[in-house]
């Protein structure tokens, strides 16, 4: 008796997907890799050709032909007490962030590498060992600061970068950004349209671009608020808020530059039998996933994190192909209104 042998199943390809598609191999190998080259119809008609060819990248081969990891660069440089109380919600941040990006880097076949430094070390030697060691094409900078050392070293020696927060004038602008301006301008109106007049600001005491960015947005409604403060801590935020609700002219409305201080606020306030959103309002920044399950809803701006991701991988994937520079981007955190203000 003879047994058959069974013929190995063979390994869909580009060729597959492109006649598929009825495109050329090439403008599938751009879709996978440098979708910005490729107009969104037939970046649609691609993807839905691999989807139903159920295509995979060989990676290996790929970095083999290209020179190139197909993975993208995520460190986070972050202090031992980063996940503290003084910092709710920032998991929930680095998360949604992290979940976008993977997701928009899957599309193209491209893995994230997230990785911290060693103790001791900094994130510019972490970015010469990626980059010696060819374990990724790209790498993202969080939190970028004017004249920020990362962005001069990732420049000076031509390392493929894209910044989460905007890169000087005299740099290349490969940076997506929340135009915090914009979005807290339109919490500041919102509020000042629904009767409130005194508005106390709550900024975090920090020298991070976004704090002064939202600052400027809630001035440009209200140019003589009732009090603007900075807080280093939650618990500070807390005794401050007490201390104004003996005042006779004391604040209608706390428009805070985050969510956890907004929190803080009100539940200082509920202590106190203040209701939220009727006697006294309380606006956030950021809805983190706790905002909307507050025994009052917190009204806030939503960052719209998978959005800033797909929007920081394609510019990665512009770096990565020597594109030429184009302005950054800004993206606007829409304003969510539930009941506290």
């Amino acid at each position: 008796m003879t047994v058959e042998k069974k013929r190995p199943v063979r390994r869909t390809t580009v060729a597959d997907v492109a006649r598929l598609a009825g495109v050329s191999a090439m403008t599938v190998s751009n879709v996978l890799n440098a979708p910005h080259r490729v107009s969104e119809p037939t970046v649609r008609m691609v993807q839905a050709a691999i989807d139903e060819l159920g295509y995979t990248p060989n990676h290996a081969a790929r970095a083999l032909s290209s020179g190139r990891s197909h993975v993208i660069g995520l460190p986070l440089y972050l202090e031992d007490d980063a996940f503290s109380d003084q910092n709710p919600g920032l998991g929930g941040f680095l998360h949604g962030l992290l979940g976008g990006l993977v997701k928009s880097a899957a599309v193209s076949g491209y893995g994230v590498h997230v990785t911290t430094p060693t103790e001791g070390a900094t994130e510019i030697a972490l970015y010469e060992r990626l980059f010696a060691a060819r374990q990724v094409d790209a790498v993202v900078v969080l939190e970028t600061m004017p004249r920020d050392p990362r962005i001069e070293f990732l420049s000076a020696k031509g390392f493929p970068f894209v910044a989460f927060g905007r890169t000087g004038p005299q740099q290349r602008q490969c940076w997506v950004d929340v135009d915090n301006e914009v979005s807290m301008a339109a919490i500041a109106r919102h509020v000042r349209e629904t009767g409130r007049t005194r508005a106390a600001y709550l900024a975090t005491a920090s020298s991070l671009p976004w704090v002064h960015q939202r600052q400027e947005g809630f001035l440009q409604e209200f140019t003589s608020p009732h009090s603007l403060r900075s807080f280093a801590d939650l618990d500070a935020v807390a005794a401050w808020v007490e201390s104004t609700l003996d005042c006779e002219d004391k604040p209608d409305v706390f428009v805070a530059d985050n969510d956890a201080f907004a929190v803080v606020a009100m539940r200082t306030l509920q202590r106190h039998g203040v209701k939220v959103g009727q006697d006294i309002a309380v606006t956030g920044f950021n809805d983190f996933p706790f905002a909307s399950m507050l025994d009052t809803p917190l009204t806030t701006a939503r960052i719209p994190l998978r959005d800033i991701a797909a929007c920081l991988f394609d510019r990665a994937l512009r770096e990565i192909s020597g594109a030429p520079d184009q302005p950054g981007r800004l993206v606007t955190a829409p304003l969510v209104v539930r009941a506290s203000a």
